[in-house]
């Protein structure tokens, strides 16, 4: 799901830290820019706790 400039992913907890380095990766290096694209992750239970 996409809102605005954010994803929201709906995973596993066991399937957590796979998927936080992997969607950092992905979406830091989609492509070489002079600037580097900065990615934040959140992660909660729900909206309210992120």
């Amino acid at each position: 799901l996409q809102v605005h400039d954010e994803l929201v992913f709906e995973i596993p907890p066991e399937e957590k830290d796979y998927m936080i380095e992997m969607v950092k990766q992905e979406m830091e290096g989609v492509m070489e820019l002079k600037v580097p694209l900065k990615v934040d992750i959140d992660v909660g239970e729900s909206w309210a706790h992120v």
